[in-house]
């Protein structure tokens, strides 16, 4: 189907392209995702061309080009808006090889047809292709899929997905981006093919899972398990019991969610073996360990102690502190785990995952008013340092030791954070341990 009424607004740059490959006796659209997402209202995040240009016809017609892909005739065009690089992925109309490992064609055939190309593609949604001389161009159903709300194949879904086993993924992906249900044939076919998945890598896999993940209906991940993926995403994945999701996180508390019901080390396999990076990954298992002391709170709420500060004053040695909660004291040491940059991340993932609102409301306001009055928490916030330590004659594991001791001070006496006061705290307990065995008896 071509609709020549059809009109749309080609940014400068793919205009650009597309009227000088034109100019150089060439056909040129844009195709694929960036049609898709106007004919949904959305705005492209990038913007891919077509053509029957080969190649060496595009690197010569344009000045700045990058080999990206030319192996499968994708060639980038470079533009440079105020010195910032702005580039275009060009590809001539191609059709594919056989697909021996599941994931890429051996080689690649170039054509003089738009359709035979469009063929290719993977799902109706993504395969339309668009230019102002001849309108949009859809002639698999793509627009009749988009009004229904299917992600449906090019063709045969056994085909499609032989060539490309990550297309199984992919199905999931955009129907969690859009809101869509996979086609009744299309759905039938994943569990046939799951094991094809093997041959991906796992980045790509991570690829799809993080971007499912993260978009509007997160749970739809619950496909991968339904369909018979699973299993060949990574080691142990076919026996998480997710957590709860919401829409749009960012990718640490996602992931968080996923693997809400999981234990450190599990979590940390798969993630390690999905290629995450460290920085996710180290926020995973924070936010995870953060559990543990959550369910503490519970408890103390269950067993009706009292949340809010104590009227409880302590003196020593001439100094006076109120003495904090057991609930606000585990709350001193959720912030010390998690810092504030992740507190509230924490918070949040909570929020999603467990039914006591209440007790996440007073958790809150409690973290809001430790971060307003800067209470001392952390290692930093001590007014001993570690050379005080040294001086007194503390060394090795010891130091660290102490440290953590002080904070347990601190954390129930705030007012306790004096540098004369700690030393002296510190003095008295080298005295009294020096020379045993077991140093950890303080």
């Amino acid at each position: 189907m071509i609709d020549s009424k059809f009109k749309i607004d080609i940014p400068k740059y793919p205009r650009v392209i597309i009227e000088t490959l034109n100019n150089n006796g060439f056909e040129a659209y844009i195709v694929g995702g960036c049609v898709r997402d106007i004919l949904l209202g959305e705005k492209p995040t990038d913007y891919d061309i077509t053509t029957n240009a080969k190649p060496q016809d595009i690197k010569k017609i344009f000045k700045k080009t990058i080999d990206t892909g030319i192996k499968h005739g994708t060639v980038t065009v470079l533009f440079y808006e105020n010195d910032v690089p702005k580039t275009y992925e060009v590809t001539t109309y191609r059709i594919d090889g056989d697909y021996k490992d599941g994931r890429h064609p051996e080689e690649v055939y170039y054509v003089n047809n738009l359709k035979e190309d469009l063929k290719r593609r993977d799902f109706t949604i993504n395969a339309m292709a668009y230019n102002d001389d001849v309108g949009l161009v859809d002639e698999f159903g793509g627009v009749t899929d988009l009004k229904n709300k299917i992600i449906n194949t090019v063709g045969s879904p056994y085909e499609r997905f032989e060539e490309d086993a990550l297309r199984l993924l992919r199905a999931i992906r955009f129907a969690a981006k859009l809101d869509f249900s996979i086609d009744k044939k299309t759905r039938e076919a994943i569990p046939l093919l799951a094991s094809n998945l093997r041959l991906i890598s796992k980045e790509r896999i991570q690829v799809e899972l993080t971007k499912t993940l993260i978009s509007k209906r997160p749970e739809y991940i619950g496909e991968a398990f339904n369909l018979g993926l699973a299993k060949y995403i990574c080691d142990g994945f076919e026996n998480i019991k997710t957590g709860k999701f919401d829409k749009f996180l960012p990718v640490h508390i996602a992931y968080a969610c996923l693997l809400y019901n999981e234990n450190e080390e599990s979590a940390y396999k798969i993630l390690k073996e999905l290629k995450l990076s460290n920085n996710v990954i180290s926020n995973v298992i924070l936010l995870l360990k953060g559990k543990a002391l959550y369910k503490d709170l519970e408890h103390i709420i269950n067993e009706s102690k009292k949340v809010e500060i104590a009227n409880l004053k302590v003196h020593f040695l001439g100094k006076e502190s109120y003495v904090a909660t057991e609930f606000e004291i585990l709350i001193k040491k959720l912030i010390d785990l998690l810092k504030y940059d992740l507190i509230y991340d924490f918070i949040r993932l909570i929020e999603i995952n467990e039914e006591n609102k209440k007790l996440i409301s007073d958790l809150k306001k409690k973290v809001d008013y430790f971060k307003e009055i800067n209470i001392p928490i952390f290692t930093k916030d001590i007014d001993v340092d570690g050379k005080s330590l040294i001086d007194i004659g503390y060394k090795g594991e010891m130091v660290g030791f102490a440290i953590n001791k002080i904070k347990e001070i601190i954390h129930k006496y705030p007012e306790f954070n004096e540098k004369k006061l700690l030393q002296e705290v510190l003095k008295k307990a080298y005295n009294i341990y020096v020379g045993r065995e077991n140093f950890y008896e303080l």
